[in-house]
């Protein structure tokens, strides 16, 4: 594993690195230039689909897809099918769908970038006047964020769109280039400062979008910006289930579980684990049911994780474990990210690296790295989940957790989808999908009150309406509070109203691992040898989660 540790704009050099074989980054080499019982469910319900936050409804008021350009290559088999299937499916205009015939590999020299990508749109944006005013010219000073200030390009055009068949990788020129003074870059990220005159090309720039608490076209300081999203992935049917279940999740909503994947990272590492704890705590208060792996390794193989939305993790070269597992699938509209220096280093594979399984697995985004970055020049995953809880779009989401620019990360997915665009709770579902939709309203009507309100409520509802699904999402919240013994009752309770296999397969697994971690390994052990002795459970795939956590624990 070659991950290293990102160093902060304005960090010590003493910061660690993911790769102990490379030093940490210098402090002036990071940037160039430098969230009672209830008797009327429903009705509380009804209240939060109707009386939206106002805060969503004030990040309606701009139209994206209005604004957007789409980059095929034509020389890439099945590049223009696809870029046609979403301009028609995101209703972008013909004239806005471009063709620019480049290399049909994954990556490309810079020369052959700025001679194939980026001189040519750049020379369209003039020619459309696709910029707001004056396009970039050479000999513009940058300001201390590395914006050139005279310019102020893009109400026509703010985000770029990249299909599958464009290259993703700008290789090195550079021999032995210096600590964070590497010219190799992702081809998403350079694009994105495409308005910057004559942008440096070793390391990378600071992102003045970053963690603005507004949305893009309103942002300070983000002229000569765009957000840049690639539609790619291992095959073309793929990529075309990603456009089909974001606009899907738009319309019928994004509902289900969020998944919180530690790896119990200390030291300068903490900072990942900090905001894998910090989006946990942000789906505590989206009314969001989460579940947190706390083994160093990853998710265990054959771990039941239904209907899951949101996963964020870390940190294994390769996809492994419960998410590599046949049987899981992500829900419809899910996103998805495992953090690794080179997770997107291949993405257009079913089984290698990250970003290309995590969509193979139903994930219709994900976010990754084509070359070794520092940790806190990444997506940071807790930015990120708030933004986009906030309503913003995926792609503003995505660059508005990105402190770098021209440097390795890229985006994949509708950068204009929306999971959250009509407000939390906006959305009642049906089957399993009202459970989460009740979840989510019970919390957010009692946000502020005492924890065992909700938790009241929720019980006695499940119990009259038998419903041990709801019984289990609640045991999940108890389980976030480290209220153990409560999750673990809650568990055994559910488990006593439910006779279908799966269900209750997975209902012993998380009251074991409950077990587990209340040091109750005695019990724990008793629990997974019976499940493993019942021949209701001979056929389930989660059986095998049984066997390692047995095995784990001594038999």
């Amino acid at each position: 594993m070659v991950m290293k540790h990102y160093a902060r704009a304005g960090m010590t050099n003493d910061a660690p690195c993911f790769s102990p074989a490379r030093p940490p980054l210098p402090r002036t080499a990071l940037i160039r230039h430098s969230a009672f019982v209830i008797r009327h469910f429903s009705a509380a319900l009804l209240l939060l689909v109707f009386t939206l936050p106002a805060r969503a409804q004030l990040l309606a008021d701009w139209d994206a897809a209005a604004e957007t350009a789409v980059v095929f290559n034509p020389d890439f088999p099945g590049s223009a099918e696809l870029a046609a299937y979403y301009a028609e499916k995101r209703h972008i205009p013909k004239e806005r769908v471009i063709g620019l015939r480049c290399s049909q590999e994954d990556s490309m020299s810079r020369g052959e970038f700025e001679a194939h990508l980026r001189g040519p749109l750049l020379q369209l944006f003039e020619s459309r006047h696709w910029w707001n005013t004056e396009p970039p010219r050479p000999g513009k000073p940058l300001t201390g964020d590395g914006i050139p200030s005279p310019l102020a390009p893009s109400n026509k055009i703010r985000v770029l769109v990249l299909m599958r068949g464009v290259p993703f990788q700008i290789r090195r020129a550079a021999q032995k280039p210096k600590q964070s003074q590497e010219d190799e870059a992702s081809v998403d990220s350079e694009l994105a400062v495409l308005g910057l005159t004559n942008p440096p090309i070793q390391g990378g720039l600071r992102n003045p979008y970053f963690d603005q608490q507004t949305r893009f076209p309103h942002a300070q300081n983000s002229s000569g910006l765009l957000i840049v999203g690639r539609l790619d992935g291992p095959d073309d049917p793929t990529v075309k289930r990603m456009i089909d279940d974001a606009i899907h999740a738009e319309q019928i909503g994004l509902l289900g579980r969020g998944v919180i994947d530690l790896a119990n990272k200390t030291g300068a590492y903490k900072e990942g684990e900090n905001w894998l704890l910090n989006c946990a705590d942000s789906y505590r208060r989206a009314g969001i049911p989460v579940f947190i792996d706390h083994s160093e390794d990853v998710a265990r193989d054959g771990w039941p994780l239904p209907d899951t939305i949101l996963y964020f993790g870390w940190y294994t070269d390769h996809i492994t474990g419960a998410l590599a597992s046949p049987s899981f699938h992500f829900k419809r509209g899910a996103i998805a990210c495992h953090l690794h220096s080179f997770s997107a280093s291949i993405i257009r594979s079913h089984d290698r690296a990250w970003v290309g399984p995590l969509l193979s697995h139903g994930a219709a985004v994900t976010f990754g790295n084509v070359f070794e970055p520092y940790l806190a020049l990444t997506l940071h995953f807790d930015i990120f989940n708030k933004r986009l809880l906030e309503g913003f779009t995926v792609g503003e989401a995505a660059w508005n957790a990105t402190p770098a620019l021209s440097w390795m990360n890229v985006v994949l997915g509708d950068p204009l989808y929306r999971p959250f665009g009509k407000g939390i709770g906006a959305k009642l579902g049906e089957g399993d999908d009202r459970d989460y939709a009740l979840y989510q309203g019970m919390a957010l009507r009692h946000a502020g009150e005492p924890d065992g309100r909700i938790k009241t409520a929720l019980t006695e509802y499940a119990e009259k309406r038998h419903r041990p699904h709801l019984l289990e999402l609640t045991a999940l919240l108890s389980a976030l509070q480290s209220k153990l013994p409560q999750a673990i009752d809650l568990l055994e309770h559910a488990e006593s109203t439910t006779q279908d296999p799966a269900e209750l397969l997975r209902l012993r697994l998380y009251r074991a691992e409950m077990l587990r971690r209340s040091e109750k390994a005695t019990d724990a052990r008793k629990l997974l040898r019976e499940t493993l002795k019942d021949d209701r459970f001979k056929e389930q795939p989660s059986r095998t989660a049984a066997e390692s956590l047995l095995k784990d624990m001594g038999g």
